[in-house]
């Protein structure tokens, strides 16, 4: 009887590792978010870089006739007297610009988490509650009835 309470407290110290490096908010979650955050910083510096290129972009716009033409006529437009050829077969040309991507966090299922929390701390306390009054029957068999 005397073993119960160390075998609860090994079933509370498991269930609470169980808890730290399993659960939504444990040990493996955190890593999920510092990954996300690394992720999220490339995709700003990426960005960032993207409005530098378009920020260049635009001043050449501004100030060079001849970069306006070109891209006035990668989209299509064309001045009175340009002859356009056209090749057969040639695939279509890609667009003049991308837009940097929205990354998203993707959650894991919650209702699982939360359902193993439950029931590893119900076990946990079960076993805690049980080794007490364990314990505490195996003392009063030892010491036999005493008055307080």
């Amino acid at each position: 009887m005397n073993r119960l309470l160390p075998i609860g407290a090994a079933a509370f110290i498991a269930a609470s590792l169980g808890i730290f490096l399993l659960g939504d908010s444990g040990l493996s979650a955190f890593q999920g978010l510092a990954r996300y955050e690394k992720s999220l910083e490339a995709n700003v510096e990426s960005l960032k870089q993207r409005n530098q290129d378009l920020q260049d972009q635009l001043a050449r716009l501004k100030t060079d006739r001849e970069s306006t033409i070109i891209l006035a006529r990668g989209i299509g437009l064309y001045e009175p007297g340009d002859s356009v050829v056209k090749l057969v077969g040639r695939p279509p040309r890609a667009a003049s610009y991308a837009v940097g991507d929205l990354l998203h966090l993707r959650r894991a299922e919650p209702v699982r988490n939360t359902r193993f929390k439950e029931a590893a701390l119900g076990a946990a306390a079960a076993l805690i509650i049980v080794a007490f009054f364990a314990a505490r029957a195996a003392r009063r068999k030892a010491n036999g009835p005493s008055s307080r």
